[in-house]
């Protein structure tokens, strides 16, 4: 085989893709509640936390960075429960 080696054009594709994998379904769902004016902190109820007290028409950026927040949230849960089942597959098959 041909050895190849990683451009920097493929580097800098690397971190779009994971910047547009963690941002996309935070901004999607964003853009779904502006559209229908509607507040994602009343839909979700997220330990009855709810900053504001209108059911609609709040601004756009407070229910991105809050799905947003959500969002890295179930990733790093995500990442660390397949990290645990990694190492306890390598633990036991290394027996």
């Amino acid at each position: 085989m041909k050895d190849f080696n990683n451009s920097i054009f493929t580097r800098v594709a690397m971190v779009v893709m994971v910047l547009v994998y963690l941002i996309l379904p935070p901004a999607l769902t964003t853009y779904y509640f502006l559209q229908l004016n509607l507040n994602p902190f009343a839909i979700i109820k997220f330990w009855h936390y709810n900053p504001f007290s209108a059911d609609r028409g709040i601004p756009a950026y407070q229910p991105f960075l809050y799905l947003l927040a959500l969002w890295l949230a179930l990733n790093v849960v995500i990442f660390g429960c397949m990290l645990l089942i990694s190492r306890l597959i390598a633990f036991f098959n290394a027996r």
